[in-house]
């Protein structure tokens, strides 16, 4: 008689419930590129009041979830409304034993906190922290407070966790236009990034967000600012939605960051051809023909680390982009997004195509104005007048193969 099978690890079950909501090859990216960190820079999470008083429950299961899988993260209480933080901070380290969590509370104001923080998350231990109420202290000394932690353990992100998620516009759509060719992408009505490098300015001046999702906009900047880090990203989200968040490239709130540089070349001469050409093959999975680099372009757009690229060139009736690539780690950072800004701020009218089983294909339908299914290939645009879409339609099934077939595993 066979032995039974062996029992799932708990770190398998996290991803394959991982798996239910996004892809599991995305779970696992994100789960090595974590591991790879030090025990101590993983994330700090800054629940609101509400989410300790009302979903304390979630937050324990969360935090079990990531112990599950090797990931430790102190929780810092009372950040926006210190008065029940110590009750909260009693509360949530009675409850983590409970799902096998050794938790140590703090406050913030301790000597040397930064290190006994650090030594207790490298013992896997979760650190509670709380604010006291200070007579004359307020959130912004606060968000200092939280900003020097941050930098001593080098916290790659800050999660705030509030019952409602991420932010949400005051006119919720399906592309929220803020003029000037941005606009940012949304999910549900949800934004689900903002590029501070180029979105702040526009959402102060206008009324895209109401006062309080503004007031959190301005504290995840006020926060990036004073941490001095282009490596920290802040996430909005709920307790519920916390793992899809951080294991997933969609997400399930709104990550703010500090927004990449984005450079603009005329010509294959001013880029680096070897770095270029790995990212779109890895992206690809395929090798690029020898003519592809012939074709001379409008425009290419990449990261200064070629983590990303897009590559416009002039075919047919309209601007034609094609080549779209990012690495799988850097979207989860939104650097797509902030390329594809950047190409569209230069091109409002433009076409592309994509294999109809590629996985970028949602994020296409999201952000074009049409579409049209042919039997290779989908056709997008936007800003194309509707007459000029047979013209489109030719022309995308007229082009040359970018890549040859796939190299041989090994």
């Amino acid at each position: 008689m066979p032995p039974p099978p062996a029992a799932p690890s708990a770190a398998e079950v996290v991803l394959t419930f991982l798996e239910s909501v996004g892809r599991r090859s995305e779970a696992e990216l994100y789960l090595r590129l974590f591991r790879k960190l030090p025990k101590e820079s993983f994330a700090i999470i800054a629940p609101g009041g509400p989410v300790v008083r009302h979903a304390l429950g979630s937050l324990v299961e969360q935090q079990r979830f990531l112990s599950d899988l090797g990931l430790f993260a102190p929780v810092v209480l009372g950040l926006f409304n210190p008065e029940a933080a110590a009750a909260g901070s009693e509360r949530l380290v009675k409850r983590l034993p409970f799902v096998g969590i050794e938790a140590s509370p703090h406050e913030m104001s301790e000597p040397e906190l930064a290190v006994r923080v650090r030594d207790e998350l490298r013992g896997e231990r979760v650190p509670v922290i709380h604010f006291r109420v200070q007579e004359g202290v307020g959130f912004q000394e606060r968000l200092l407070e939280l900003s020097r932690l941050a930098r001593a353990l080098d916290t790659r992100k800050v999660v705030l966790l509030r019952r409602r998620g991420g932010l949400v516009a005051r006119t919720p759509e399906r592309r929220l236009d803020l003029g000037r060719g941005q606009a940012l992408p949304t999910a549900s009505g949800r934004i689900s990034v903002i590029n501070l490098r180029t979105d702040r300015e526009i959402l102060q001046a206008g009324r895209v967000l109401g006062k309080r999702e503004a007031e959190l906009v301005e504290a995840a900047s006020s926060l990036i600012q004073a941490v001095d880090s282009n490596s920290l990203l802040v996430s909005i989200t709920s307790p519920l939605n916390l793992l899809k968040e951080l294991f997933t490239v969609r997400g399930a709130g709104t990550l703010i960051k500090p927004g990449t540089a984005v450079e603009r070349r005329e010509s294959y001469a001013d880029v680096d051809l070897a770095r270029l050409t790995a990212l779109l093959e890895t992206s690809f999975g395929r090798p690029l023909n020898a003519a592809f680099f012939g074709r001379m372009p409008l425009a290419v757009y990449f990261e200064p680390n070629y983590r990303g690229a897009a590559i416009v060139l002039d075919q047919g009736p309209a601007p034609y982009l094609t080549k779209f690539a990012v690495e799988p780690e850097a979207q989860g950072e939104g650097i797509g997004n902030d390329l594809w800004q950047a190409m569209l701020r230069d091109f409002p009218r433009l076409f592309w195509r994509g294999r109809p089983d590629h996985p970028i294909t949602p994020w296409y339908q999201s952000v074009c104005d049409g579409m049209v299914r042919l039997p290779k290939w989908n056709l997008y645009w936007r800003g194309i007048e509707p007459e000029q879409v047979p013209s489109l339609i030719e022309c995308v099934n007229h082009l040359p193969a970018d890549f040859g077939p796939p190299r041989e595993p090994g």
